[in-house]
């Protein structure tokens, strides 16, 4: 299973060995490269993510700690999502991970933005919804979508 995380920091680095996947992952900044795994660590943009990796890459990928740290404005967030469509598998699993609080989400974070992903409630135990919130001091919340078809296509 090939698995996408974007975000890399400190607070990671054990990720790529806890999460039995093909695991890579992408980061803007170089410092955080340290974090990733050696030789599928890629230095660059979450908002333009497929000119790094070919279309339908991913079985899943992770997008965690980005919104309001970095990706800060609604045309971001439209373009993560677009780029996440855009390198997932049919039927990916797309998560996201944010602090929901108004200076870190100051837009809806709507996981369906477009119909290019279905909420869904992934097999995790203890995971019931699409939106989970973690109960955490950061309001921190993953939410869980099934990438669709792209719609432009399916109309076509």
């Amino acid at each position: 299973m090939q698995c996408l995380f974007v975000g890399m920091h400190e607070y990671t680095w054990h990720y790529p060995r806890l999460l039995k996947m093909d695991f890579h992952s992408l980061d803007m900044d170089p410092e955080q490269a340290v974090y990733g795994p050696a030789g599928r660590h890629t230095i660059g943009s979450a908002t333009n993510m497929s000119a790094f990796y070919p279309e339908a890459s991913f079985d899943v990928v992770v997008a965690n700690g980005l919104i309001g740290w970095g990706l800060n404005e609604r045309a971001d967030f439209e373009r993560l999502m677009e780029q996440c469509h855009r390198v997932l598998k049919p039927g990916g699993l797309l998560i996201l991970g944010y602090n929901d609080t108004p200076e870190h989400a100051p837009f809806e974070v709507d996981i369906a933005w477009r119909d290019l992903f279905a909420p869904m409630a992934p097999a995790i135990p203890g995971v019931t919804q699409a939106r989970h919130a973690m109960n955490d001091s950061y309001a921190h919340v993953f939410i869980f979508g099934e990438k669709r078809p792209d719609p432009a296509r399916a109309a076509a």
